[in-house]
């Protein structure tokens, strides 16, 4: 496809997105669902960068769909706050430092009340999955494999929530949590995060829900302070 001077190289998918893509059959999430969850993590992992300008044809070039489902896709990702729309021109959030305050804000007030919920609710099951998400995240660490720790913190926090067994805390918290990761990826802070992350499983297998609480309530604080610091760097 060729593409206008102004308009920017995509992300080439993968095989494996691509065969999410076509997927069919009982049971598979609408064609605009799995779009969406496309340009979501291309968003997430920096693969579309704040501020890029974003085109429904070349979408629909690169993943080999039509333009209604990447529309629809759209519609979805502003909702959730990953995109602007404006005069019909689509762009990648860039968030200011008032923006973010406001949105650890939001985040602290959530995954505190998913911490306490989670230790309440804790089951021998539960840790073995937080336990086995905490040991593939020091792995990566000690590896340097920055992609599986970008993969495994938002994973481990999915798990704190549905452990919390509150389907409607869980499903608020989705939007914040991918907006805040696409601030946290690539972390130069990844051993305070999983130095934390080892607190807040602490205190959820030992069903401690005011230690939950609190230990969620540092680490959200410490991941606060650390994207506003990089945003104050970056606009000297």
């Amino acid at each position: 496809m060729t593409l206008s001077m102004h308009h920017v190289p995509l992300p080439t998918p993968s095989e494996r997105v691509l065969s999410r893509l076509r997927a069919s059959g009982p049971g598979t999430p609408p064609l605009r669902e799995r779009v969406r969850d496309v340009l979501r993590d291309w968003i997430v992992y920096g693969e579309l960068a704040a501020g890029l300008r974003l085109f429904e044809l070349d979408l629909a070039g690169v993943l080999g769909v039509s333009r209604l489902p990447v529309r629809e896709a759209i519609r979805m990702l502003e909702a959730d706050g990953f995109v602007t729309v404006e005069s019909r021109k689509v762009r990648v959030r860039t968030l200011d430092p008032a923006t973010v305050t406001k949105l650890f804000d939001v985040a602290e007030c959530l995954e505190v009340l998913a911490a306490r919920l989670a230790a309440e609710n804790i089951t021998p099951a539960g840790v073995r999955v937080l336990a086995h998400l905490l040991e593939d995240g020091r792995a990566a660490l000690d590896s340097g494999d920055f992609a599986v720790i970008d993969r495994v913190n938002p994973a481990l926090h999915d798990e704190i929530s549905h452990l919390a067994g509150n389907e409607i805390l869980d499903g608020i918290l989705g939007p914040v949590r991918g907006r805040i990761q696409c601030l946290l990826w690539n972390s130069s802070e990844s051993g305070r995060i999983w130095r934390e992350h080892a607190a807040l499983f602490d205190a959820i297998a030992a069903g401690d829900p005011a230690r939950a609480e609190e230990t969620a309530r540092t680490h959200i604080h410490s991941s606060r302070q650390e994207v506003l610091a990089a945003l104050a760097g970056a606009s000297r």
